[in-house]
């Protein structure tokens, strides 16, 4: 069964799926590695809700770093917002954790903050790190509308996979103020498209000049790696979002 696990993505120190299965929506989504491992398992990708999964937040060690559906999309349109809220209470009961939270669909969020959807969204905890993932400039909207979301806590971006330059010129982190962190990484498995050095490069350095930390995933390939001995010096960058400014209300 999907449940908390133990993960090799750099970033982060567990996995947890109340939820499991998606749909593609961009690019980026195009050699999904849940996919494929719900196909290698033999299971369906269908969305479909965990509820007995729940629970495990409880289990987890104080200080850990979590991230949420890593087999999934919390907002994806086919989980009820009702059980997004079940999940936030799951995690609001566990302010001692982080949790990470990454979509490709963040005008969902903004549509259940407003009722448009079934029900209205509770409060997103302040101990969820938010994110969008954007693989492309076509997709930089994305940021737009994680910035016009409601929520207290960290913002980020995960340029992964990274398929394009998304450039000094075309994207600005001042376009997005309040992002509080990107993450980087090329795409790994056997059919990955490659990511330019350069591409990794100038996000960094717009990353700097906009004082927003940088944690360098991976150059992606067939053996991606994830050792920063292993990077150009230019890409050998990985820190985590200050936190301080927390305030649960």
């Amino acid at each position: 069964m999907i449940k908390i696990n133990k993960t090799g993505i750099s970033w982060t120190d567990l996995t947890w799926n109340p939820i499991s299965g998606c749909s593609k929506v961009s690019p980026g989504c195009q050699h999904c590695y849940a996919e494929a491992l719900a196909h290698r398992w033999h299971r369906s990708f269908e969305v479909t809700l965990h509820p007995d999964k729940l629970k495990e937040a409880s289990r987890i060690s104080p200080g850990t770093k979590v991230f949420v559906n890593s087999m999934s999309d919390l907002f994806h349109p086919d989980v009820p917002t009702d059980f997004i809220n079940r999940v936030f209470q799951e995690i609001r009961k566990r302010p001692d954790v982080i949790f990470q939270v990454l979509t490709k669909r963040p005008e969902q969020i903004k549509l259940r903050q407003n009722a448009l959807r079934d029900v209205w969204l509770d409060k997103i905890p302040d101990n969820v790190w938010l994110g969008v993932s954007v693989e492309m400039p076509q997709y930089a909207g994305r940021i737009d509308e994680l910035v016009k979301v409601v929520h207290n806590g960290i913002k980020w971006i995960s340029f992964e996979p990274l398929l394009s330059d998304m450039g000094q010129v075309r994207f600005k982190f001042e376009m997005a103020h309040g992002i509080d962190w990107a993450v980087i990484g090329g795409e790994s498995g056997p059919h990955h498209r490659p990511m330019k050095i350069e591409w990794a490069a100038n996000i960094i350095k717009e990353a700097k000049r906009q004082v927003v930390p940088v944690w360098m995933k991976q150059l992606g390939g067939l053996r991606p790696g994830g050792e920063l001995e292993d990077f150009p010096e230019e890409l050998r960058v990985r820190a985590f979002p200050v936190i301080e400014r927390w305030s649960e209300a």
